[in-house]
C-alpha cells in the first residue's frame, strides 16, 4: 500500500486538485466539483482543505475544521479521484484528518455526514468507529467520540 499524506491546499497545488473527480456513477452522491469546495472553505465553512497525496501523486481532497458549535470537529469534504479508488487512501486520509483535528484544534468529537446510498463510505465510517447520531432522510450524520475510541 502506498504511503498517504496530507498537504495543505495552496497556490502550488490547488489546480491539480481541481482536476480530480469521482466516477460518473458516484456523482449521484458526490456531485460537487473540488473548485466549489475550495470556494466554500474560504468564505462559508472556514474549513482547512488538504490535498491527499499517495507517493507524491495527488489522489484526492479532504477538509476539516470546527463544526457550527465551534467546539466539535467536522470533516468535509472527502473525495478520492476515480483513478485512485479502492486503494485504502480514503481511510488513511480520514485517520490523518482525525489526528489533525485532535492535535491542532484539540477537539474531542468529530462529526461528518454522508449519503446513505454511498455504501463504501458507510462501511468505512463504521469501521473507524463513527456512530450514526442522526438520520436525515437520504443522509446519515455521524460522530466519533475521541475519548471513547482507539484513536
Amino acid at each position: 500500500m502506498k504511503t498517504v499524506g496530507l498537504e495543505a491546499l495552496n497556490a502550488d497545488n490547488w489546480l491539480a486538485v481541481c482536476d480530480l473527480s469521482v466516477g460518473d456513477e458516484q456523482k449521484a452522491f458526490f456531485n460537487i466539483p473540488n473548485v466549489y469546495w475550495i470556494g466554500i472553505s474560504r468564505y462559508e465553512e472556514k474549513s482547512e482543505l488538504f490535498a491527499i497525496k499517495a507517493d507524491g501523486e495527488y489522489v484526492g481532497l479532504i477538509g476539516g475544521g470546527f463544526d457550527e458549535d465551534g467546539i466539535t470537529g467536522y470533516i468535509n469534504p472527502l473525495m478520492i479521484d476515480r483513478h485512485h479508488q479502492g486503494n485504502g487512501y480514503a481511510k488513511q486520509a480520514i485517520r490523518l484528518m482525525i489526528e489533525y483535528l485532535r492535535s491542532q484544534l484539540h477537539v474531542t468529537k468529530i462529526n461528518l455526514g454522508h449519503r446513505k446510498i454511498n455504501i463504501a463510505a458507510n462501511q468505512m465510517y463504521d469501521s473507524l468507529g463513527f456512530q450514526i447520531i442522526e438520520d436525515r432522510g437520504d443522509e446519515y450524520y455521524r460522530q466519533l467520540d475521541l475519548r471513547a475510541s482507539n484513536f
